[in-house]
């Protein structure tokens, strides 16, 4: 077994629908304490399957842990929670582009903010022949190509214009900062119907939205340079200042800028040499 962290980009043909695949393969020994993943908040909805050990979940200041489905679909994301992986972990996440997981399923992705669900129960009968598949190989090519194949055929986005709110979503992702209101002019939409876009289709306000994604582009930045003080970083990923920073770490982690980055760097992944940046 070879230990995995890829982070890989779909397919042209798939590039509206997926923004990336991620491919994790850990293994401890029985001796080891496996460590728990801190997950902060991320601009995405995805689709996981867990092949091996399954990945249990819970919230921040929750005694109790939930044990996720083999293939799960999960929402936009608002708080940090902890995610213990087993000793032998294998996970293939497909993150979509916003909008994708609501035209693939129909569902208000603001039902799933914070939350997720079974993704045999809302795909139809053939997704479970996908599940094998994913299971039964360990090459990243054949999973992201079955998978791919897969989505190609539910997909409902082909040939439609992308919707206004997708579309100043993907802006965000880009650059968190540019005014939102500026954004919906552009794309002759209404600041009150773009909100109620944004929780039906992406799950959260733009503004939520976009702060998220700074938050994020924030944490990948401090992984990447921990020497770097956090004004420095603060102001690399676009904040004005930093008491916008220690209240985004308030309001996702529950703890302090110095208290996250301490427990982010005793995550899995960082006992074989690997990093989120």
């Amino acid at each position: 077994m070879s230990v995995r962290f890829e982070f890989l980009p779909p397919s042209p043909a798939l590039a509206h629908l997926i923004r990336q695949h991620q491919i994790i393969r850990l293994s401890f020994a029985a001796s080891d304490c496996v460590p728990l993943k801190p997950y902060w908040p991320r601009p995405s909805s995805s689709l996981a399957f867990y092949s091996r050990d399954p990945e249990w979940i819970r919230h921040l200041g929750a005694t109790q842990s939930r044990r996720k489905p083999r293939a799960v679909l999960i929402g936009q994301p608002t708080r940090t929670t902890l995610r213990e992986g087993g000793r032998d972990f294998s996970v293939y996440q497909i993150e979509f582009q916003p909008g994708a997981l609501y035209a693939l399923t129909g569902l208000a992705l603001s039902e799933l903010t914070d939350g997720d669900i079974d993704a045999e129960a809302v795909f139809p009968p053939d997704f479970a022949s996908l599940i094998r598949e994913v299971e039964d190989t360990e090459d990243s090519g054949r999973r992201i190509s079955a998978s791919e194949a897969w989505l190609q055929r539910h997909d409902q986005r082909r040939q439609r214009p992308m919707a206004a709110a997708d579309a100043i979503a993907v802006r965000l992702l880009q650059h968190p900062s540019m005014e939102i209101d500026r954004l919906a002019r552009r794309h002759d939409i209404g600041a009150r119907q773009l909100r109620r876009a944004f929780h039906e289709r992406i799950g959260v306000s733009p503004k939520l939205f976009a702060r998220i994604a700074r938050f994020d582009t924030l944490v990948r930045l401090s992984n990447r340079h921990p020497a770097h003080d956090w004004l420095s970083l603060a102001i690399e990923a676009g904040y004005y200042d930093y008491h916008h920073l220690r209240r985004d770490f308030r309001e996702f982690c529950d703890m302090a800028p110095n208290d996250f980055r301490t427990v982010e760097a005793a995550s899995p992944e960082r006992k074989f040499g690997f990093r989120e940046d």
